[in-house]
């Protein structure tokens, strides 16, 4: 094989080729590269560190969302206590109430009937001395119309 001098010169140019390539067109084209790179490293570093954000956002979201529904149960407990409280009370106080109603009824209803005893007692107590009287044609005295009362409310 015969190496010639357009072999040789092409060999040459190559090589100037290469390295002008070498010193001035693939430092831009590496660091154009590096640069993307780097880009793409960091949007994927932050895509993982959003990923990792959401997870922790989701988790406070769903123990704050427990904690406000154990409080909501909470209050919800509390509230339903106090009607209950409240509902108890009412009907203790109404059954007092009533109490001092049926007792002031008997009392009046006591006191009437000590009244219509009372009365009929006065009355039959007249009635009885005008019978007397007639039967016996003569006035009885005050004295003997109590000593008649007393008689008469022993014997009933």
């Amino acid at each position: 094989m015969n190496i010639n001098a357009t072999l040789l010169a092409q060999a040459i140019v190559m090589i100037v080729f290469v390295a002008i390539c070498w010193r001035y067109i693939y430092p831009p084209i590496l660091a154009v590269m590096q640069e993307r790179e780097k880009k793409i490293s960091d949007g994927l570093e932050a895509a993982k560190k959003a990923d990792d954000s959401l997870e922790e956002a989701q988790l406070a979201f769903n123990q704050e969302l427990d904690k406000a529904k154990a409080e909501a149960a909470e209050l919800i407990d509390k509230a339903n206590q106090r009607s209950s409280q409240i509902v108890g009370d009412a009907k203790s106080k109404a059954q007092d109430e009533a109490e001092k109603i049926l007792a002031a009824a008997a009392k009046t209803i006591e006191n009437e009937t000590n009244k219509a005893k009372e009365e009929l007692k006065s009355k039959m107590s007249e009635i009885i001395i005008d019978t007397t009287q007639k039967i016996l044609d003569q006035e009885i005295s005050s004295e003997k119309h109590d000593e008649l009362l007393k008689k008469a409310a022993a014997e009933l």
